[in-house]
């Protein structure tokens, strides 16, 4: 893979990601559906932490990534939890 192209994703393509998911996130948030901006935000994260694995293969770029999968992972277990597990099952219940 060619020198430039690891810097144009790197560089370019996954600071780009990385703001959109913030945007993502917080234009969810302002709009009272917090738990989808929170798992859109840390899906787009994931998949620049993939981007990054695709052109940088040493083990610190693979560490990193295990951590946001697991970040990833967490983070939706602990809403779903929050929300008595109604949602990761599909059903919906009302209160």
């Amino acid at each position: 893979m060619p020198d430039w192209f690891a810097d144009v994703v790197i560089y370019g393509a996954v600071p780009v990601l990385v703001g959109l998911g913030v945007l993502a996130a917080a234009l969810c948030a302002l709009r009272g559906q917090w738990r989808v901006g929170a798992g859109l935000g840390l899906d787009i994260w994931l998949a620049a932490g993939l981007l990054t694995l695709a052109v940088a293969t040493n083990w610190s770029t693979i560490a990193t990534v295990a951590v946001i999968v697991a970040v990833r992972h967490l983070a939706t277990w602990s809403i779903d939890r929050s929300l008595g597990g109604s949602h990761s099952k599909g059903t919906v219940t009302s209160k």
